[in-house]
């Protein structure tokens, strides 16, 4: 009897922490035109509440989008906007397909107001122990494949209008999303000890192939308020500043030098296999990271073309952080 008790008291436990599974219909209640079969139970994460969704039987094993990591330990934190809304999103990372699978470990929204979903909201797809399929063919600081590696973060955010080579109006970020996805990132960070340098975007892995997070990605916010990635202070953005506190091997040219940024570019992580002149990939990472770091919140100079403000930050961020 005392056994029978205990166990009840267990489930009891197990269910007031975690939370009694139900449809995500429930959670969301207009997002959603029909039935998806996701079931989501809450959790607490870093003071956030989570949905978390929960694996899909063996005769719907092709919606569990995800797969074992092996031995390999997480060292990467990948942000990423989603280009759709949420249901939508939802609906790509739990699709019952054999091959194509996508998904990311969490799923950060930003408000919706015709389908009544609130900006913030943190649901969890992908276990942390599994690998998301989110990074694809990617490169970092000397290592390829990083999905293996890493912890994929998707935002709710429609990306862009317009030609990406013409200067396209950028959505901005949700306030409430900004504000989770802090919180989130602060505890994956701490949780797995990751590198400043190794929080990143989807375009400075994958150069070539992807934009987001965007040029409008609330980087600095995450570095200032919340201690997430690398980021030069605005006393640090200064030449002498640089050359004073991280002693720096080579002096910033006095005048442009694509050789200089590249190299110092190559240094930081990014994949610049040609460091003597531009090359069509090397146009792609210089607007990389331009939209992370020395453009950020400046959707009108997101191009390839390189002046002392870009050359100073990649100066400046390759020696604080190598």
């Amino acid at each position: 009897m005392n056994k029978l008790i205990w166990k009840f008291s267990l489930l009891q436990l197990l269910l007031i922490s975690c939370g009694t599974p139900k449809p995500i219909e429930e959670v969301v209640v207009q997002a959603f035109d029909k039935k998806t079969g996701i079931m989501v139970h809450s959790k607490e994460v870093a003071d956030l509440d989570v949905y978390q969704v929960l694996e899909f039987p063996e005769e719907e094993k092709n919606r569990n989008h995800y797969g074992d990591r092996g031995t390999e330990d997480i060292a990467y934190l990948v942000m990423h906007y989603t280009v759709c809304n949420f249901p939508a999103t939802m609906r790509l990372f739990t699709s019952d397909i054999p091959e194509g699978r996508v998904s990311a470990h969490y799923v950060v929204t930003e408000e919706e107001r015709e389908r009544d979903v609130q900006g913030g909201m943190v649901f969890q797809v992908v276990p942390e122990e599994k690998t998301a399929w989110h990074a694809g063919i990617s490169y970092w600081r000397g290592e390829q494949g990083l999905n293996l590696r890493s912890i994929g973060v998707e935002n709710v955010n429609k990306g862009f209008v317009g030609k990406e080579s013409e200067y396209p109006n950028w959505f901005t970020f949700d306030k409430k999303q900004i504000r989770s996805l802090g919180t989130l990132s602060q505890y994956i960070v701490n949780s797995y000890n990751i590198a400043p340098q190794n929080v990143v975007g989807h375009a400075d892995i994958a150069p070539t192939r992807k934009q987001d997070p965007g040029i409008l990605f609330p980087w600095e916010k995450l570095y200032t308020h919340y201690g997430v990635g690398a980021w030069l202070t605005e006393d640090e953005r200064d030449e002498k500043a640089i050359a004073e506190r991280f002693t720096p091997k080579e002096k910033l040219p006095q005048g442009i030098s694509e050789a200089f940024l590249l190299t110092c570019l190559q240094a930081y992580g990014y994949n610049c296999t040609e460091v003597g002149y531009m090359t069509p990939e090397n146009t792609s990472i210089v607007k990389a990271f331009k939209a992370h770091f020395s453009r950020n919140q400046y959707p009108y100079t997101y191009d390839a073309s390189i002046d002392r403000t870009d050359m100073l930050w990649v100066w400046g961020l390759s020696e604080k952080y190598k």
